[in-house]
């Protein structure tokens, strides 16, 4: 009778997990994603531009949204895996098996970088609220590098999630493994103890040391905002105010995927399928967060607005037809001009 109660018990929970699977990998990522790329894409292009390079947090934004692109990226790929696996199976399984690795490796220094480049974004914006002018050129001029040190930091601190799982070789020989549901399992660096701790300090690094400073943080400059009330509708205010709401959104969406890593030890091919589907749920919010950055700055921004809405607008030339009075008034004019200067 257990055993029967148990098979059943996974039966729905696998029933659960593969609807839970198909409204989140077959609908509502896509459509996150999609628009969130051209959203992302349509940053990265304003950031360059001149309009936006006089605010000192663009260039912190720059690397922020190239970090969210690269995980909207990798989801959507995954969503595409899933789609193929529908059309052939086996096709679609060796596609996982391929790319599960990378995309793991990927998707972790992507959200570690998100979550540290999006505190430096609030404590330069905190230092922004209190400090005078030549002080905040000083923090504009350590920007780069401290946006090349956090990805390169990150990169180096991911390189054990490469290694955590292991593939067992497919044959046509072995039909066990090609009809088996996963074939990709924890290898023995995975299923140790230094691995265990290694996954408690990213996910205290990724989500809870960040989340908890940015919560103080935000509550700082929602204060000093207060205060500054001559610079209540300037593009400096419009701008903290969107920094202030995404900072609040990555608490929102991050702090519970971490939470659950954390405390329950929580990955995702490696567990049940009542975990899985919690996983798909709290991992969606994490792709939530990367792809709302554009319509807050879009709607908040005047400056960034009026940047986007450039990019679509022709700029037209006016010529004004020259007449010959107009070439004999230019001729005098420089010629007084010409004067000045031999006078000088």
């Amino acid at each position: 009778m257990t055993i029967e109660r148990n098979q059943s018990k996974t039966i729905d929970h696998r029933e659960l997990f593969e609807n839970v699977q198909i409204l989140f990998g077959f609908y509502l990522i896509p459509i996150v994603c999609i628009p969130g790329l051209i959203g992302n894409i349509l940053c990265l292009i304003v950031f360059i531009t001149n309009s936006m390079k006089r605010f000192l947090t663009t260039k912190y934004l720059l690397f922020l949204t190239i970090t969210d692109t690269i995980k909207l990226s990798n989801d959507l790929l995954y969503s595409i895996v899933l789609i193929i696996q529908t059309v052939d199976q086996q096709i679609g399984k060796k596609i996982f098996l391929i790319l599960y690795r990378y995309c793991h490796y990927l998707n972790t220094v992507s959200t570690l970088s998100t979550a540290w480049l999006t505190l430096i974004v609030a404590i330069e914006r905190y230092v922004l609220c209190n400090l005078d002018g030549q002080k905040r050129f000083a923090v504009q001029r350590r920007s780069r590098f401290i946006c090349y040190s956090i990805i390169f930091c990150n990169l180096l601190l991911s390189l054990p999630v490469f290694i955590r799982y292991e593939i067992i070789p497919i044959s046509q020989n072995n039909q066990t493994l090609i009809n088996s549901e996963s074939p990709i399992h924890l290898s023995k660096f995975g299923r140790s103890r230094f691995f265990r701790v290694y996954t408690i300090v990213i996910d205290i690094i990724r989500a809870i040391i960040p989340s908890l400073l940015l919560l103080y943080i935000n509550t700082q400059i929602v204060y000093l905002l207060c205060r500054m009330k001559s610079s209540a509708g300037t593009a400096f205010h419009r701008l903290t105010i969107s920094l202030i709401i995404i900072i609040g959104c990555f608490i929102c969406c991050y702090f519970p995927d971490a939470l659950l890593s954390l405390i329950l030890n929580m990955g995702y091919i490696d567990e049940s399928y009542q975990r899985r589907a919690i996983r798909e749920i709290t991992d969606f919010f994490v792709t939530l967060n990367s792809a709302i950055n554009f319509p807050i700055y879009f709607s908040i921004s005047y400056t960034f607005r009026r940047s986007v809405l450039r990019l679509f607008v022709r700029r037209t030339k006016t010529f004004y037809p020259t007449t010959y009075a107009d070439i004999i008034h230019r001729q005098k004019h420089r010629q007084s001009l010409h004067k000045l200067g031999d006078m000088v």
